[in-house]
């Protein structure tokens, strides 16, 4: 933000008035970005009663499951921003550097999650999932995959209205609330050189199903959807 602000008051008087509102919109966008690592972190408002939440959960395991929803997996820390049963540690994804340490978690996996967030964004949480991880520590990751899914558009042609909206949904979130929108696409290779770039190594697919987690049934499987069958892009990769 600070070369925005500099070089918007070097050349303020190069600025188009119709320039304005698009140069207010990139500051805009700085501001609200998800920076890791936080620039002041130290200044960090931290809240004692989830740090001790944390600390206790994490004697127990050191797997994260970020963003469950309503997903509970047994023997994760299921950590959401919202409040739902499955919840164990309630969290936004940007504050997790309050509560969690570098080289302390040996499994994180998120389902659907960082399609969510826009490109700059998500490659600033995978530089902190990165971090977290303890050397040889795992990563899994599932999200829509822009191949299967424009496989099913290119071969089946005759989708009804139904199933056209389902796959749309799919593609670009179920848009229900000011949360459930996605920002960014994916295929194996482009998140293959994410990961790449940022450090990871041993970066593979892994099946939907069996699910690497036994039993457990979310969106990386897309159960219950069998006009589509697997819809998801599942990567493992390890630090």
């Amino acid at each position: 933000m600070n070369e925005l602000i500099k070089k918007g008051m070097k050349e303020w008087n190069k600025i188009k008035l119709s320039n304005l509102k698009h140069y207010y919109e990139l500051l805009l966008e700085d501001v609200k970005g998800f920076k890791y690592p936080p620039h002041n972190i130290k200044k960090y408002t931290l809240n004692v009663f989830k740090l001790k939440r944390i600390n206790i959960l994490l004697k127990h395991s050191n797997k994260l499951h970020i963003g469950c929803g309503d997903v509970k997996i047994n023997g994760f820390i299921n950590i959401d921003a919202f409040k739902t049963p499955a919840v164990d540690f309630v969290c936004g994804i940007e504050d997790l550097p309050k509560y969690i340490k570098a080289n302390s978690i040996g499994l994180i996996y998120l389902s659907h999650t960082l399609e969510h967030f826009s490109r700059r964004d998500s490659i600033q949480m995978l530089k902190m999932f990165y971090d977290f991880l303890e050397p040889s520590g795992e990563l899994r990751i599932s999200v829509p995959d822009l191949i299967k899914l424009s496989d099913i558009v290119k071969t089946r042609k005759e989708l009804d209205a139904k199933n056209m909206d389902l796959l749309q949904g799919i593609l670009m979130g179920g848009q229900d609330t000011r949360y459930n929108y996605h920002k960014s696409i994916y295929w194996f290779d482009l998140l293959k050189q994410i990961l790449l770039d940022i450090g990871f190594k041993n970066i593979d697919e892994y099946p939907s199903r069996p699910h690497f987690l036994g039993d457990v049934e979310d969106a990386s499987s897309m159960a219950g959807q069998p006009v589509f069958g697997s819809i998801s892009l599942n990567v493992k990769a390890t630090k």
